[in-house]
């Protein structure tokens, strides 16, 4: 029988995940059989034995280290020999039809590698930022001004993307033999779009499935608001890495798809943003029941400056 393999990370959202779990095996595949594997990147808490305790049936890894999206979900993927991978973010929930449908467009259209479904607000169904071309300078700017990105919107049909959305995404298994597994040199963001490049140059297309939903709270490990979601710096320790790491990834992601003086204009341009933003915090540390949050904010953005688009916390190991 068609098999199908489920890969969830887990960081520090054991209750999240368990309720994935239960969406998974609530609204089953008829199409597949169901194997779910939940990776822990060193949560640190009792995740481990929650998530067993709640599904005995769930293979679990223990990354022993907090490895990032990318290198934990590789861990199951190196060990997978289904004929369907789907990578599904921790919080994000299937509903009725999800699995089959993302399934069946698979099976049906030998040229798409993989797709996604529409992803909505886990409590109020609306559509979720769905960012669907690459982050081009000139797409940034875009995104900048006019804000966040509806593809399925106003859609039936399957949609061709340049990018999926990393929450989740199913692909063929054979895909990984094509295409090879996440670049871990990604820690968290972008690696999704990497991927997605690399599928394409492959030959392979990308769909966006309009009628097909999976529900997703969003931020719930990285502490960050979802995609194009408008929000107040968040200044937990976790929240200001991934500030971080957000712009390690897209030097990253230059440096392997873009021209060299497009790194150095991104470069230039994310410097800018930062001095910038951290106009305001420098003046609140003349406030003393504000200094602290503010120094912490400003050593947030000048690591950010810091960074060496060239260097080895951005080349790094990877595909």
């Amino acid at each position: 029988m068609t098999s199908l393999c489920v890969s969830i990370v887990n960081y520090k959202t054991p209750q999240l995940v368990i309720e994935c779990i239960d969406s998974l095996k609530r609204f089953a595949p008829s199409l597949a059989a169901l194997e779910v594997v939940v990776v822990d990147n060193a949560s640190g808490d009792d995740s481990l034995v929650r998530i067993a305790a709640a599904h005995a049936d769930v293979r679990l890894i223990d990354a022993g280290a907090n490895l990032g999206f990318a290198a934990g979900n590789n861990l199951a993927l190196r060990e997978c020999s289904s004929d369907y991978v789907l990578l599904l973010n921790s919080d994000a929930l299937v509903v009725a039809g999800t699995l089959d449908g993302l399934l069946g467009a698979l099976q049906d259209n030998p040229q798409v590698g993989a797709v996604s479904a529409r992803v909505v607000n886990a409590d109020d169904g609306e559509d979720q930022d769905y960012p669907c071309r690459f982050p081009t300078l000139t797409e940034m700017v875009r995104r900048a001004l006019r804000g966040p990105q509806y593809p399925a919107q106003g859609q039936q049909a399957p949609v061709a993307m340049e990018r999926l959305h990393g929450a989740c995404m199913m692909l063929r298994g054979a895909l990984l033999r094509d295409v090879g597994l996440l670049d871990d040199g990604f820690f968290m963001y972008d690696e999704d779009v990497d991927w997605c490049v690399r599928i394409r140059q492959q030959g392979w297309q990308l769909w966006l499935l309009p009628e097909v939903r999976v529900l997703h709270h969003g931020g719930k490990s990285s502490g960050r608001a979802p995609s194009g979601q408008r929000a107040a710096p968040q200044l937990s320790a976790t929240a200001l890495r991934m500030r971080y790491e957000l712009r390690r990834s897209r030097y990253r992601l230059y440096r392997k798809h873009r021209a060299l003086w497009e790194v150095c204009l991104l470069k230039l341009l994310t410097d800018l943003a930062m001095l910038a933003a951290s106009v305001r915090p420098a003046l609140h540390c003349l406030l003393p029941q504000r200094r602290a949050a503010s120094l912490a904010l400003l050593r947030s953005n000048f690591r950010v400056i810091a960074l060496n688009p060239f260097g080895p916390e951005v080349s790094g190991h990877g595909v």
